[in-house]
């Protein structure tokens, strides 16, 4: 189980994220394949251009060194990436937060090392 993974904006989870939010249909009339892919592609462009939040984009990994080669693999692709790491939720008094349950909450954090981007290490 690993507990590396990657942040980031990816063209692939804007593409999805696009697929989602065109219409099928100009007033009445249906699009056609070309046509709605076309509006699809452009709006995948636009959010990838704008968006500033960044998502998980890769799987769980083991250790940051595959984070950096997974980011190395296609370094246009993704943009503002950053190796993130799970550990516990801490309160102010340097205790684990827990829910109601009484399990520790999850949280990502910036690892320690971050890529140098477009370097393949």
């Amino acid at each position: 189980m690993g507990a590396f993974c990657v942040f980031g904006v990816s063209r692939a989870v804007s593409k999805q994220i696009a697929e989602k939010k065109t219409n099928e249909y100009e007033g009445r009339r249906a699009l056609s394949i070309t046509e709605w892919a076309s509006r699809r592609d452009a709006m995948a462009a636009a959010l990838f251009e704008s968006c500033t939040k960044p998502y998980r984009i890769s799987p769980e990994l083991d250790s940051p060194q595959f984070c950096e080669d997974w980011i190395a693999v296609n370094p246009n692709e993704i943009k503002l990436a950053k190796v993130m790491v799970r550990g516990p939720k801490i309160d102010k008094g340097g205790g684990g937060r827990k829910t109601q349950r009484g399990r520790v909450h999850d949280l990502a954090r910036v690892h320690g090392r971050q890529p140098v981007r477009g370097s393949a290490r």
